[in-house]
Order: C-alpha cells, then structure tokens, then sequence
C-alpha cells in the first residue's frame, strides 16, 4: 500500500493538475475507499484517480486535509462497467455528482469535464508525474530520468527577468530558489543569463547531490528576431547550450511578433529599449510557420513540450485549430489588476496552463502614474487578516486559481517567503474582493503588439484574428494601382487596376487591361446609353488603336429617374440580358473573348451573369464609371439582374478578372452619385478602421463638396478603401464577420430604399439609404448595450460631416419601415445585422459569431431615436 497524505480533490489527475479552479475546502467525505464487498460502493466511477504530488497536495489548508491510505493497482485499472479496484479488490469512488457547488463552491461543469477528461487520460494509460515526483508503481514502468514524462509546471515558479541587469546576482538568486524547494525556472534567450543559469543549474544539482534533469522543470522562450522558421531550431540549441541542458520541458513563443534579424537591444533602462524593425506582428499564417518550426524540435528531443506566451483567446483558439503538437502553457500578465477571466477559463477548458508573469504587479521600476498593487488597501487588509504578506496573498490568488506563479526576487529570505504559498488557502469571500480589483490594467506593454486586440471581447478589433485588418497593394512602372482579392475553393480572383486616366491612355494600356488571351479574339464592350454618349466609342477606338478587336453593345439608360439622376435599373432586366447574349452571339465569339462591361453597377452586373453564362464562363473585365462601383459594387463576385418578382434574384458568382478604375472619369457624375458610393466607403471605415473614416472625412471637412471631385481624394479614397475590403472577400467563409461588415446598415437601409421609391416619396439613392442605416443600427447597438454614447454620436457626425442624410426620412413611418424590413434576406423571425462596439470595430457576440438576432422592439425603439433627432434638428434649424 503507498499512504499519502493531505489529499487536495483538485488534483485529480497531474494532466490537468493546475487547469481548474482550486478548491479552497474539502470534506472528510469527498473521497471514499470502501472494501469491494462494501456497500458504500458507489458503483460505476468513471476512472481511478491518480496520486498527487506532495506539493500540489499541499494546496488545501491543514484543517481541511484527507488523510487516507490507498491501494493502487497493480494492473491496468477498470475504467468501464465497474468502478476502479485496488490489487486487494477494494474500490477508488470519486462520486462526481458532489463536485457541484456548494460542496465545490469554485467548480463548474467546464471543470467537471476536465476532470472526466483527466480520467480518460488515465484509463488509456497516459498517467503522468505532476512535478516530477515519484509515482507508485504500476503495470508500465516509469521512464528513465534522462527521458521524463511529460507534466505540468510546478505551482510556484522562479522567474529570471531582471531588466537585462546582474545576470551573476539572478544565478545565485536562482540557486537560493532551488534550495528552498523551487523546481520551476522560467528563462527566455532575451533575458542575457541563460548561461548564468545554467551554472546555477550545474551547482545546485553537484551541492545537493540531485543528478537527476526530471526534478527541474525548465522553460525558455524564443525571442521576436528569432522567429523566422529556419532560425528557430539554431534558438534553441543556443539556449540549451547556455543553461547545460540536453532538452527543455516548454519551449515557447515570447511575443506574437517577429522582428528582423538585424534588430537589436539598444538600452537596458526602463525595461529596455530597442532598435526594431517589424517582419510582422500577430500575422497568423507566419506565426504557425513559427510554430511548425517549434514542433519540429519535439520530434528531435529538444523540446518535451510546446507554449506560447502574450496570445490572447482569439490567436490561440486559432493556434490550436491549425497545429499539429498543442500547446500546453501560455504564459501572461496576470494578478488581481488583470485577472483575465475568460482566458483562464479558455485555457482551462482547452486543458492548457497559464503561467502568469508580473504575478505581483510591477516591483521594479515604475512610471509616476503606475499603480502599485501591492499597496493596495484591499491586499492590504487581507494580508492582515491572514498574517501573511501582501506578496503572498497575491501569489495565493493566483494559485487558487489554478495559475502557476513565478515571482522573481533576489532577496533570500523574499524567495523563501514567495514559495510559502501552498499549505494556506484564502476564503471565497477574500478571493471575490482580489477579483474585484480586475481593471484590465498591464503593467508590461509592448510597443509592437496590441494584447487587448487579441482579447476575444476586445474594444479595438472586431475582425477575425485569422484575417489581415488590410490587403496592401501596389504600384507599377507605369504608375498604376494594383491589388488582387481571391477565394479559395472554387477559384475566384480578380485583380485592380487604379490609374488616373487610364481611359485616355488606351492605345498603350489597353493590353496590360485585357488578359493576353483576348488580344486576338472577338472581344465586347457593353455599355449603357448615358454613358456611351459621354465615352463609349472613345474607350472602343482606344482598344482597336491597342490593335484589339472591339465591338460596342449598348442597353437603354434612362436620363432622369425618381430621385432626379441617370438610372440604368429599369434595364436590369432578364429582357436585356436576353439581348446582351443574342447581340454577342450574333458578332461571334470564342472562349478566348472577352466582355467588357463599361458603367455602373448595372451594367457591371449584366455583364458579369453574360460572362459567367456564355460558353460557361469567358474572360470579363469591368471599367467601371461610377463611386459606387469603384468603392463597392464591382469589388465582389456578384453578379446579377433582377426579376419581377425582386431584385437581383438571378445570377451568379463569377470573377472579372480585371476591375479597371479611373478616378478621373467620376467628374462626369453629379454630388449625389458621387456621395452614393462614399457611403459604401464610409461603412467600412465605421466596421473596420477608424483610419479610413478620417481618410474620408476630414479632406471634405477642409475642402468641402469640391473636394468630391478631386480626382487625387477619390484615388486615395479608393485605394483606402478596397484595401480594408479586400480580406473581408478573400477570407469570406472564415467568418461571418465578413457577411455582416458589407451589410451594416443595410437591414434598415433595404426597406427605407425599397419605401422612398413608392408611393410618390422622394426617391433616395442606394449609399443614402445605407448612410440612415448605419446612423439607426448604431442606435441598435447602442441599445443592447454594445457601444457608447460617444459611439453613437460619431456615427451621425462622420455622416453628416459627408453630405449624406442622416435621419428616415419625414414621408414614411417607422412601422412601415418594420413591416417592409421583413422582406430582407437576413430577416429570419426577426433581422438579423453585424453591429459596432465602437468606430472601426464589429461586435462579436460570446460564441463568436458578428450576426446579431434583434428583437423587433429594439429596432423599433432605435428607428424612433433616429425620428427624435431628425425632429429636434429641425426645430433647432426653425430655431
């Protein structure tokens, strides 16, 4: 029989040990071994338990320890139809039904199913060593020390960042930790003493005549400049050669950045200053280029196992969707001024240990307006109320957390005091006060990576983390600018290309326009009436001088609609769809022409179902002449013509593969039409970045309406523009993000445009409807709760300060509104729309998803503010 004593409920199993909250009592009863004939039995446990180590047993307070003998198996354990037995027949029963509150008032289901997971870990013979203690013996004999089971890092640990300074004094601290029972040393390359320590680690191990590695638990990380893949295995051997190791127990990723090679630390003052030049900060797909070169060095033995450090939720739930070895430490900022709940609890549930840094807020050096947590009253009056110091009631908190802690001094008796943590619990009331000190405050930044903008409820980014907040493009020799938006699976990519008066250089251009392929065949521009009488044969003798075949088709355009301006939509028509087909047809055609469509977003669209259907699929290239093409309607994939019974049902996605744009030609539209598509621009820069919004905004708060038609603001509008759009469309099944960002505003913005072209209303272009859409789903959001005041405001400010309406308009009611809001296609019982928790940032809900299902009151209520304002500036304009 192995007796063990001072038994903690909590550490069930050491392959969870740490991943769950602490218990802060047990009972006598919690844990039961009865006699197989017994029948106090309790039947069919789900596992055996597994034996903690003596550290981790002394988490619970002396008071409240089991002293129990227990007979462990000698054979593999029964883990189903039975409860598990002792080599003497007699059961291990851990009823889980009383790990439910109040019996475990810390413990939720997330926790129970780790514990049933630990379980099953043990049931399929994976029992490993918490710290590196001894385990009884059972069927599969231990490892060798020179090869020892994966395990968890200790709770308390020592941490060896000592502002780049005395690298001698943190080893000889280092050694004083190990004496007093530290088996935990956290390194990092960056730190300058790894070399130092690994003489610490050669003198502890001689002195106190330890030869076995398995009883010190290592950590070390790879630093930024290192983080190209092909440098990351010469890292490491770097590291194990400095600290004297054959390998490491975690290896991790010190900051989601990775520098280059030629940066460098140029002043150890104030935590360091450095030289840097970014290779890229927080881009996924290089990370996990990173992260395949660290699993590589597990499959060498360099490494037993793998973390990361400064991700937050959103990168590392990504981390582990695509890796192949997962981690198993994260390494963060956190004490009571940062407890970083949900993290924990994300880490917690995904079986991953989170190893706080900083566990005692900043001791070392500080700003004048850094607080200092360990004066804080609250700490303070628990400190006294234990007889314990403030340092080790914040080191407490974090292990009954479940966190392991590494504390850096270099004071002898502060080390010994630092690791006094583990035999003494806080109650549930001193834990609830400490955690109401959480006010997301970090003393550690980083001036190359935001750590709130990975955060899953973060403020400052509402994009998916796997997404790029733009698409970067570029210029050619000749001036032009590109940029290229695709899609995986069913090949889709078009490329852009933007050049002020690219229309007048046609003879020289025109064969960079066209794919090569088309430059000998039978090609087709399509066109509408308005436009071709302003440019239509001037672009088609432009081609034929390139020496390209073109011949010219044009649909009716109506000079003066509704809302007073050129419209092609009445032609929107299957009819002459019909006519576009039969026209090309009759001219012939080969599967090397091409259609090129010449207009707005009718005619792009026509054009785009033609290509898509003719010889089931030939070249397309749209010149498109309007704002809302060049800002929104032609940077897509959809294509498509109306029906009578609505607006565009048929049609398809299919790629232009070039969208050709040339500011310059917008000075043949009207303030309306131009303002039209600045509307579509100015959604993305209120859902994706505020940047775009100024880019916007404030050219035309100098300039006024004239700066509209300055080609140089609408060339940069533009290239702002589709670069923030573009990975909404390349990443578009990633995430619903990039469903609701092109449609906010529009689930109001439908059924006010829809209404204002009936029953003898004034007639509102589409970008106007969206920008009242927008305005009222801020309300919305404003109204769950999800952005502020100041959100709000911003929202009519930037409208306004465009020219755009901002308010429904007075010739239709809000229930009206509601009834007709019922006919969009995001309206599933009741709408559903993308929101905004502040400019430039989507709201994401808690499982993640940017849709928001909205109550028809709510709206209601958001569409009669909307009214009030409208209201109250009009009499402020009477006034």
């Amino acid at each position: 029989d192995a007796r063990i004593t001072n038994f903690d409920a909590c550490t069930l199993n050491p392959r969870i040990l740490g991943f769950k909250s602490t218990v802060s009592s047990c009972s006598t009863n919690e844990i039961s071994r009865t006699s197989k004939n017994s029948p106090a039995s309790l039947g069919n446990t789900p596992n055996c338990i597994d034996v903690p180590s003596a550290e981790h047993a002394a988490i619970v307070p002396q008071g409240a320890r089991r002293r129990a003998t227990w007979h462990l198996a000698r054979r593999r354990p029964r883990c189903r139809g039975g409860p598990a037995r002792g080599h003497d027949g007699g059961e291990l029963s851990m009823p889980f039904q009383d790990l439910e509150p109040p019996f475990f008032p810390e413990l939720n289901s997330a926790n129970v199913a780790l514990y049933r997971r630990g379980y099953r870990n043990f049931r399929e013979g994976e029992a490993r060593g918490a710290i590196g203690e001894p385990q009884a013996p059972l069927q599969k004999p231990l490892p060798k020390p020179e090869q020892p089971e994966l395990r968890a890092p200790p709770l308390v640990g020592f941490g060896t960042f000592n502002e780049f300074k005395d690298a001698r004094g943190v080893a000889d601290a280092a050694v004083i930790a190990l004496v007093n029972g530290y088996r935990l040393l956290d390194c990092a390359r960056l730190y300058g003493n790894e070399a130092e320590i690994g003489e610490a680690l050669r003198e502890f191990r001689v002195d106190s005549g330890t030869s076995s590695r398995a009883d010190i638990f290592v950590m070390s990380k790879l630093w930024c400049w290192d983080m190209a893949p092909e440098d990351v295995g010469s890292a490491c051997r770097r590291s194990l050669q400095d600290l004297g190791l054959s390998y490491l127990d975690c290896y991790m990723m010190h900051w989601p950045v990775q520098m280059t090679k030629d940066s460098h630390l140029v002043s150890t003052e104030h935590g360091g200053k450095f030289d840097v030049q970014l290779v890229h900060s927080g881009d996924m797909d290089k990370l996990l280029e990173t992260y395949a070169a660290m699993e590589r060095l597990v499959d060498k033995g360099l490494v037993r196992t793998l973390g990361v450090s400064n991700f937050g939720v959103r990168r590392l739930r990504e981390l582990l969707r695509r890796c192949r070895i997962r981690p198993s430490v994260l390494e963060v900022e956190m004490h009571p001024y940062c407890a970083q709940p949900r993290l924990l609890e994300y880490c917690q549930n995904e079986g991953i240990r989170v190893v706080a840094y900083s566990p005692l807020g900043k001791v070392g050096y500080k700003k004048p307006d850094e607080p200092n947590l360990l004066e804080d009253p609250v700490v303070a009056a628990i400190a006294e109320e234990t007889s314990r110091s403030p340092g080790q009631v914040l080191l407490r908190w974090g292990v009954q957390r479940g966190c392991t802690v590494i504390p850096k001094s270099l004071r002898p008796s502060r080390i010994q005091e630092n690791r006094d943590v583990l035999d003494w619990t806080l109650t549930i009331s001193q834990m609830r006060r400490l955690d109401e000190l959480d006010r997301g405050y970090h003393f550690v930044t980083f001036p190359w990576f935001d750590v709130e903008e990975d955060s899953e409820y973060c403020t400052k980014s509402g994009r998916p983390v796997c997404q790029p907040a733009l698409t970067p493009g570029w210029v050619d020799s000749h001036g032009a600018y590109h940029n290229i938006f695709e899609r995986s699976g069913k090949p889709l990519k078009t490329g852009v290309f933007l050049k002020r008066g690219i229309l007048k250089n046609l003879p020289s251009l025109g064969p960079e326009v066209l794919p090569a392929c088309c430059h000998g065949a039978k090609n087709h521009l399509i066109t509408d009436s308005v436009v071709d009488d302003i440019m239509g044969e001037e672009v088609c003798q432009g081609f034929r001088d390139a020496g390209i075949s073109v011949s010219k088709i044009v649909i009716p355009a109506i000079a003066m609609d509704n809302a007073g301006e050129p419209s092609t939509e009445p032609f929107k028509s299957a009819k002459w769809f019909h006519y576009c087909v039969d026209s090309v047809l009759k001219a012939g055609i080969s599967k090397n022409s091409c259609i090129i469509s010449l207009g707005g977003g009718v005619v792009n669209n026509i054009c785009g179902v033609v290509a898509g259907t003719l010889y089931r699929g030939i070249h397309l290239v749209h010149i498109t002449t309007t704002s809302m093409g060049m800002l929104d309607a032609a940077i897509d994939f959809k294509q498509a013509f109306n029906h009578e019974c609505g607006k565009n049902l048929l049609g398809c996605y299919y790629p232009a593969d070039v969208i050709v744009m040339d500011p310059c030609v917008l000075q043949t539209l009207g303030a309306r039409h131009t303002l039209n598509g600045i509307a579509e621009a100015l959604k993305h820069g209120l859902t994706q970045s505020e940047e775009l919004v100024h880019t916007i905004v404030d050219p035309l708060l100098e300039g006024g309406t004239p700066k509209l038609f300055d080609e140089y603001y609408f060339e940069n509008v533009c290239k702002h523009t589709i670069e923030t759009k573009v990975p909404t469309l390349t990443h578009y099944h990633d995430s619903d993000y990039n469903e609701m960002v092109p449609q906010y505003g529009h689930a109001i913005a439908h059924a006010i445009e829809h209404l204002s072209w009936h029953g003898g209303r004034s007639a509102l272009l589409h970008g106007e409807a969206v920008a009242i859409g927008m305005c009222a789903t801020a309300e919305v959001s404003w109204l769950l709760g999800l952005c502020d005041q100041e959100t709000v405001d911003k929202h009519y400010e930037y409208v306004g300060a465009t020219g755009l309406p901002l308010y429904v308009p007075p010739d239709m009611t809000v229930d009206e509104i509601m009834r007709t809001m019922s006919y969009d296609k995001h309206y599933v019982k009741q709408p559903t729309m993308g929101l905004c928790r502040s400019i430039g940032v989507m709201a994401t809900s808690q499982n993640g998803s940017y849709a928001w299902s909205i109550a028809l009151e709510t709206v209601k209520d958001a569409l009669e503010r909307n009214v009030c304002k409208r209201q109250t500036a009009c009499m402020s304009a009477a006034a």
